[in-house]
């Protein structure tokens, strides 16, 4: 240790331009980094339930989305304005960029009987020159219409929507998400200026794609500032030298490009979640530079006659070990976040993770340099933290050690046991909170006419044999318990269209809202439905090329994910004991099935992950201290917290989502920093100035405590200022690592010292 910190500041120079090299070869690899905003970044190539979506697409084609969410301001849709209003809105929708279909309470196919004949065509026409009356008149024909209403118009007939669906590729530029939705929030703008009738709103899946990408946006826009500015405000506080702070914000920004670099060189995309890496090496390379900045201003303080490099060099000696251990394990704890079933995460893991092994290696080289060339001084003659309170704690470890350690057990592992009582569910809808539109206009859409959340089936038989009695009327069965089911808002099936042309030709009475029985009778009114449709809404969505599949879509109210799961399990064994011909092949499939099932898995994976770190972690404990009892002990001061928390978040929230999942990962291989350093210094204590273990573990609290308490401070900031986010995940992330941390500082101050004491293993 001493060789190579005499070696580091005999060449300031040299070691200064290597590494200014290698940073500005590294960052470099920025250039390369995309930002995905698609909600499938969430789900691996591999997933299974992607993977039967990705067929499912194949045979009806991808949904491609904005919904335009019209609510009348007084009375309903059904005026002669209103109904003007929303064919001039349809239109527009078909003007935008790549529409392939435009679905509109007004461009609604209706089938009318007309003598001997039927007719197929829009409920209303701009055209049309409708009174009151008449349009009351269509009101009625609307509401008696099954697949409309429920669909495309409320019940109480105030709320309808325009939904427009794109054809969309990969050959497109740019972010055709951001592009589409700022065309529609152009036409809304426009829309609401010439009218005072109506309301828009605006959701979808493009809606939802880009609502990430504004995401990862405003939290790169709110979250910068704040977290520098808070980071560069506490080092000034804490230090009260501009060199020092300018000295550790180099290290940052340093690690901070070389971590995103890596990133780009290696192709990993960003996305909402991962767009918080920079956050999360920032705070760790700050905590690295506080403990060595710590030890070389303590030995300045109480070495006044010794020179600035001699200070440095006494500091690197004494936390180059501790620094090490704590980088390694917290790149381990980042790195275990590669068992993650949902990319982002192994992504932000991985980043995180580069980050942090460059952050450790430039708070060992670059920053002893900067702190010999640049001409900074202690400015305060007193310690960083008051020695009465590190009296106060050894105290409390001394005299009261059988009480310290039983509380702290007791406490931590109640807690701890009441983690696995948390509800696992999500609602991606609220992922984002009420400062996005899109999760303001959805939570509008899922509550008057719900939609948002759909569930596909793709039932099949024979080619040709979607006519089939048999399996219309299983269809049909099937599509009337789903809609006996509280979570079911409307279902849409080719039952349905049969049953309605069955009545259109047979003089459109009520009784004949029926299926047919024939199966050639049932094909030849198939066909001349299918001919009768304008173009861009015919049935390519609906039924397969073939005729041997057809697809029936569940739309829901808001539903949660434990809720839609809880459906497709009961639909799965209704349909085994009462639709056989069914249950064979209908598989639940959709955007709302990726994020129910990826909750579970992605805990299912971290389980293996987080075994991986706690091993790797008490390995490296067991290595460092020498002691099996006192590594034991260690590791559970380090594994406690963070289960602890969320312990307490089943008390307060009660619900876990896919972020949550990774804490204890996470967390647990940045709370062994302060373990690590504690334990180091009453080594030291014991080790080379031969004390007993009541003085060591004093000694150890004044010399490394105030680095530990003042790390502690800025990581527990940094990641609290996560929570502002607007994003959930990344908010409930920040949340709770900042929780750990502090738990964690309880138990390094409390619980291991007083295990130390009682064990006297050291």
């Amino acid at each position: 240790m001493d060789c190579y910190a005499k070696w580091i500041l005999a060449r300031p120079w040299f070691v200064f331009s290597i590494s200014l090299l290698l940073i500005f070869i590294i960052s470099a690899g920025i250039a390369g980094l995309e930002f995905r905003s698609d909600a499938r970044v969430f789900f691996s190539d591999e997933n299974p339930e992607l993977l039967e979506l990705e067929r499912f697409e194949k045979k009806y084609g991808r949904e491609n989305t904005l919904v335009f969410i019209v609510s009348a301001r007084e009375g309903d849709l059904f005026t002669p304005s209103k109904l003007k209003a929303l064919t001039t809105l349809t239109d527009k929708a078909w003007a935008m960029s790549h529409t392939k279909r435009v679905d509109s309470v007004t461009n609604f196919q209706r089938v009318v009987a007309r003598g001997d004949d039927i007719v197929i065509d829009h409920l209303y026409r701009k055209e049309d020159e409708i009174s009151l009356p008449d349009a009351q008149a269509l009101k009625q024909a609307a509401i008696q219409e099954p697949m409309l209403l429920g669909q495309l118009l409320s019940r109480d007939a105030k709320v309808g929507l325009v939904a427009v669906e794109f054809r969309l590729d990969d050959t497109l530029q740019g972010d055709p998400a951001f592009d589409l939705t700022e065309q529609a929030r152009k036409i809304i703008a426009d829309f609401e200026l010439t009218q005072d009738e109506l309301d828009l709103r605006l959701s979808g899946s493009l809606a939802l794609d880009n609502a990430f990408g504004e995401a990862g946006a405003n939290d790169g826009a709110l979250l910068t500032p704040i977290m520098i500015t808070l980071m560069l405000f506490l080092l000034w506080l804490i230090f009260r030298s501009v060199w020092v702070v300018s000295a550790i914000t180099v290290i940052m920004l340093a690690a901070i490009a070389c971590g995103m670099g890596v990133a780009g060189m290696l192709g990993i995309p960003l996305s909402s979640p991962s767009v918080t890496a920079p956050f999360i090496i920032l705070t760790l390379a700050t905590a690295d530079c506080i403990h060595l900045v710590s030890a070389v201003s303590r030995f300045r303080r109480e070495n006044p006659d010794k020179d600035k490099s001699w200070a440095i060099q006494q500091g690197l000696k004494e936390t180059i070990r501790p620094i090490t251990m704590t980088s390694l394990a917290t790149a381990v704890g980042f790195f275990s976040l590669m068992f993650s079933e949902s990319p982002p995460f192994a992504h932000l893991g991985m980043i995180a993770g580069f980050g942090t092994l460059f952050a450790w290696g430039f708070s060992l080289t670059l920053l002893p340099v900067l702190l010999r060339m640049l001409p900074w001084r202690v400015s305060q003659q007193r310690p960083l933290v008051p020695e009465s309170l590190w009296i106060f704690l050894h105290g409390l470890v001394t005299r009261h050690t059988n009480k310290v350690i039983v509380t702290s057990l007791v406490l931590g592992l109640g807690l701890a046991s009441l983690a696995l009582t948390n509800k696992l569910d999500d609602r991606y809808v609220q992922y984002f909170d009420e400062r996005f539109d899109f999760r303001n206009d959805t939570d509008y859409m899922n509550q008057h006419i719900g939609g948002f959340y759909t569930i596909d089936y793709s039932p099949a038989t024979d080619p040709d044999g979607i006519t089939e009695p048999e399996y219309l009327n299983q269809l049909n069965r099937f599509s009337d318990w789903l809609r006996e089911q509280p979570e079911v808002s409307h279902v849409h099936s080719l039952a349905d269209i049969m049953k309605t042309i069955n009545r259109a030709m047979n003089g459109g009475d009520e009784e004949n809202y029926v299926l047919p029985t024939d199966k050639y009778v049932a094909a030849q009114y198939l066909w001349l439905y299918e001919m009768s449709l304008p173009m861009g809404l015919g049935l390519r969505d609906q039924v397969t090329v073939d005729k041997s599949e057809s697809r029936l879509t569940v739309s829901l109210y808001d539903a949660s994910t434990s809720e839609m799961l809880d459906l497709v399990q009961r639909a799965e064994q209704w349909m085994g004991e009462h639709t056989p011909l069914l249950s064979k092949t209908a598989k639940a499939t959709g955007t709302s099935i990726l994020f129910s099932y990826i909750g579970q898995r992605n805990i299912d994976q971290m389980l293996k992950g987080t075994l991986l770190a706690l091993l790797a972690v008490s390995v490296l404990l067991f290595f460092l201290f020498k002691s099996f009892v006192l590594g034991v002990f260690a590791t559970l001061a380090n594994f406690i917290p963070p289960v602890a928390a969320l312990g307490g978040w089943a008390l307060i929230v009660g619900e876990v989502g896919m972020a949550v999942a990774a804490i204890v990962a996470v967390t647990l291989g940045i709370v062994v920093d302060d373990t690590i350093h504690l334990i180091e210094a009453l080594r030291r204590e014991r080790k080379v100035k031969d004390v007993d273990h009541s003085q060591a573990i004093l000694n150890a609290m004044k010399n490394s405590g105030p680095g530990i308490l003042i790390t502690t401070i800025v990581l527990v900031a940094g990641f609290s200022c996560l929570a502002i986010s607007g994003f959930q995940i990344n908010a409930w992330m920040g949340l709770m690592t900042a929780i750990v941390i502090f738990l964690a500082l309880i138990f390094d101050f409390l619980f291991l010292p007083s295990v130390v004491y009682k064990t006297r293993k050291l």
